[in-house]
């Protein structure tokens, strides 16, 4: 495989570059490590990966080039940091879950990354990243948010106090998407930029997001009821491809680790406060709540069945399912 990471030269015998110094002659070339991202520039997850990088690229060991917006489709990204095409993604975990099955436990997580890190579930997901996708999973950022099914009519409930979505058309997502058919809902699966249009012409009249975003993307000049309990939680991931992650060496590994765990921290505590805000905000601007009555059902499904997909996906590719329990021993507290 060709190498990705390409090497910005220094000139031989400069002291001082403006805005930094390279120092004395014969100082080490900076690498340059080529990053994308799935979601509209306007959105707090995009904004929070190009917070990450910043901050990667003050540090001065290594510096993360930022592609445009759909430089690669959002489907599309993990297998090309698979390939190399491109070194880094902040991604969805349950983005590439089909090519890695045991990423449901991010998915469906109520834990930390503080936490996953130190019982060692994260040292598990690192360890499957590099076996079966060629990527090294360096951390889990924007955590603490979980995800709301809004709609555009009220919800019902049958009988046995879940929803009734016979009449729902519901835009599915690799998140949730099984989640939805076990509550036997009518399923539509499209990229967030097509979601508005989508909910405009009634080709969807709901949708899960999570519990930030949502006035953002404008969804709320329709969907006017949410349904609570929340379930899962963001799972956005920072992976690189796993040639270009050895071809670092030892003090350019440890930045790039450093600065993810770091990112781990604060972006959880920025996204935790905004969960409060924006669902002051929605409330205020008239998003009527509805609480399922069998909520402890609901939830139950909502892991049941994320896992039960996890383990079909493995015994379709004839991969072990000892990971499973303990991966859900880790990730659930």
């Amino acid at each position: 495989m060709q190498k990705k990471l390409k090497h910005v030269l220094a000139a031989a015998g400069l002291a001082v570059l403006a805005g930094g110094a390279f120092g004395a002659p014969g100082a080490q070339a900076e690498t340059t490590i080529s990053m994308v991202y799935p979601f509209p520039d306007f959105l707090v997850y995009t904004k929070s990966c190009k917070e990450f990088a910043d901050k990667v690229n003050a540090a001065g060991v290594v510096k993360i080039d930022v592609k445009p917006f759909n430089s690669i489709g959002m489907f599309e990204q993990a297998g090309e940091i698979r390939k190399g095409t491109v070194d880094m993604s902040c991604l969805p975990a349950a983005f590439y879950a089909r090519g890695l099955p045991e990423n449901e436990a991010i998915s469906t997580s109520n834990s930390s990354p503080a936490a996953v890190r130190a019982n060692g579930g994260m040292a598990i997901i690192d360890e499957l990243h590099q076996k079966y996708m060629n990527m090294k999973y360096l951390g889990w950022v924007d955590t603490g948010v979980k995800f709301h099914v809004y709609f555009k009519d009220a919800p019902k409930f049958g009988d046995d106090g879940l929803p009734d979505l016979s009449d729902v058309k519901m835009r599915d997502n690799p998140i949730y998407g099984a989640f939805f058919r076990a509550l036997n809902a009518e399923t539509h699966q499209m990229p967030v930029t097509d979601v508005y249009a989508a909910i405009q012409k009634g080709v969807v009249n709901a949708s899960a997001w999570t519990s930030i975003g949502v006035k953002g993307l404008k969804w709320d000049e329709f969907l006017r009821h949410r349904l609570d309990p929340d379930f899962y939680q963001t799972d956005i991931g920072i992976i690189m491809n796993l040639d270009s992650w050895n071809s670092l060496s030892e003090a350019e590994q440890k930045a790039l680790q450093d600065a993810v765990i770091e990112h781990e921290e604060s972006s959880r505590k920025a996204r935790m406060a905004e969960v409060v805000q924006e669902k002051a905000d929605l409330e205020a601007a008239g998003m009527q709540v509805h609480v399922v009555p069998n909520a402890d059902k609901y939830l139950e499904i909502a892991l049941d069945s994320a896992y039960d997909r996890m383990v079909e996906r493995l015994k379709s590719d004839d991969r072990p399912l000892d990971a499973v329990e303990k991966l859900r021993g880790l990730y659930i507290k």
